[in-house]
């Protein structure tokens, strides 16, 4: 079955990437953030801000620390996606060769240990997340927080971790100030004591969270609206149409009863046929789009549910996962502990890097291709069952063509994710052009997805542009030979019959998308 099969194919990846939890993609690099005045919440520094000011360009703090923590090993985890850039260390080379000392790098298993006891409920009990079993992905109970003001007094963002067997991804909820009082809440993440103190300013100057959102139907997305709302109990609680869960089925407020007002309301498909309200209409517009059928569903329901939406005052347009950007830092949430990079960056058993911006990038852009592509062609794996443990940290051997394929990445302005190139639109493509015309329409500015970069610079254009891409493409001429694991997965699910046949696009013709009157 497809969807079992892209589950079965992402384990198997994060399996053979299993670093020592490598954090998520995200938005910008720390050296814009410590530019960016923007991250005061209140009259204090940020937690983000904080991380950043922390993270000189020498730091070799998490790489120094030469006796090793004993930790805990990890047990699950979920599809990170991440980003770039990839510089060699000629700054650290040209030091050594100069006479300079070499920093000390310690081993891959020391390196995994700090960073589990860095990040234990003992080391921040404020970044502790109760409820983590419900879905019980890495880096499971700590949820780091970072935070970032998009636009004055309008739009904040919060970025925690989230990952699979140690390949991390950064998850991004957005919050928007409404006209009148109130927040409305983007993609809730988890209700830690570090993200309900960086919201308190907000709630002070802006008034109580009145509308928890979710726009997709991914789990990962879904599990956090009920223990958020018990934080806000006055606020309601949407999720998308034709929601449904895998593996088991059940509601949302039955796995995770902590709705205070009753279950989850539905979202109307749209805010423009006039089917359906939302007590925000006419400051936040939104388009469902419903993609690809399933045997797991006896192709009743779509497998792909995401919703953009628009807040017409400040000019954004949210959207979880349907586009994306990736950039060569990390994203600051992912450096905040930044061992699982440096193990990541390794380009052979043994070869430790220390503590570097050139490292930790050079961790990011692994960590992106494991994240978005599954299983990269220029990376081989050796695995003795004997030494199983170190094996799935360093057991990696990179060919240097590696790097040709993050800068490609990297030099997009927007792209859809591999696995909705290859995997669903193709199932539905004049639905996807549909609802991607109804998205150009708006006058938009800038771009929040859920996942790495964000926000990104980017209006109706270069939107219109990446999807009709999507869907006149095929995955080789936009991501290489690293694609051909989903191909394959594709090629099994047509074989199976697990998802639907691709269907032709019926109208060619480019994407109209709004422009500004000159």
């Amino acid at each position: 079955m497809a969807a079992a099969a892209t589950l079965a194919a992402a384990s198997t990846s994060a399996l053979v990437a299993a670093a020592p939890r490598p954090p998520p993609a995200g938005t910008r690099s720390l050296r814009r953030v410590r530019t960016n005045n923007t991250c005061k919440p209140s009259g204090s520094l940020s937690r983000r801000c904080e991380a950043a000011a922390s993270l000189d360009d020498d730091d070799d703090s998490a790489a120094s620390l030469d006796a090793p923590v004993p930790g805990r090993r990890g047990f699950l985890g979920t599809v990170a996606a991440g980003v770039f850039g990839a510089l060699p260390w000629t700054k650290e080379l040209a030091a050594i060769a100069g006479g300079e000392p070499a920093p000390y790098a310690p081993d891959a298993v020391t390196l995994q240990n700090n960073y589990f006891a860095a990040t234990s409920k003992a080391a921040h009990p404020e970044r502790w997340y109760p409820y983590w079993w419900a879905l019980p992905i890495a880096p499971y109970g700590s949820k780091t927080t970072t935070f970032q003001e998009v636009v004055p007094e309008q739009v904040w963002c919060f970025d925690q971790l989230q990952g699979l067997l140690d390949v991390l991804v950064n998850v991004r909820m957005t919050v928007v100030a409404l006209e009148g009082g109130g927040l409305w809440v983007h993609n809730p993440v988890a209700p830690t004591p570090e993200l309900l103190d960086l919201m308190a300013p907000l709630v002070d100057a802006h008034g109580p969270v009145k509308h928890i959102v979710v726009g997709s139907a991914a789990i990962e997305h879904k599990i956090y609206s009920g223990p958020f709302s018990r934080k806000f109990p006055a606020a309601d609680v949407w999720l998308p149409p034709k929601n449904w869960a895998f593996p088991v089925d059940v509601p949302l407020e039955t796995y995770v009863p902590f709705y205070p007002k009753g279950s989850p309301r539905t979202l109307p498909e749209d805010s423009a046929s006039g089917v359906g309200a939302v007590p925000w209409g006419g400051q936040i517009e939104h388009a469902v789009l419903q993609v690809g059928g399933s045997s797991l569903r006896g192709f009743k329901d779509p497998w792909f549910v995401d919703t953009a939406f628009y807040h017409v005052k400040s000019k954004t347009m949210l959207i979880t996962d349907v586009v994306l950007k990736v950039s060569p830092d990390p994203v600051p949430v992912a450096a905040v502990n930044p061992e699982p990079l440096l193990v990541r960056g390794m380009d052979a058993p043994g070869r430790m890097l220390p503590n570097t911006p050139e490292a930790r990038s050079m961790g990011w852009g692994k960590t992106v291709l494991f994240g978005l592509l599954f299983q990269p062609t220029t990376v081989s794996v050796a695995v003795n069952p004997l030494t199983v443990g170190s094996d799935l940290l360093d057991g990696f051997t990179w060919d240097p063509a590696w790097r040709d394929a993050f800068e490609s990445l990297c030099a997009k302005p927007l792209f859809v994710p591999p696995i909705l190139q290859v995997l669903a639109f193709p199932r539905r493509r004049d639905e996807v052009r549909r609802w991607a015309e109804v998205v150009a329409a708006w006058d938009f500015e800038r771009i929040i997805p859920s996942h790495l970069d964000g926000p990104i610079d980017a209006g109706p254009r270069e939107f219109a542009e990446a999807v009709e891409t999507a869907l006149t493409t095929d995955g080789y001429s936009q991501f290489g030979s690293d694609i051909s694991t989903l191909m394959a997965i594709e090629k099994l699910s047509l074989a199976l019959k697990s998802l639907e046949e691709p269907r032709p696009l019926s109208d060619t013709s480019h994407i109209e998308y709004f422009t500004r009157p000159l």
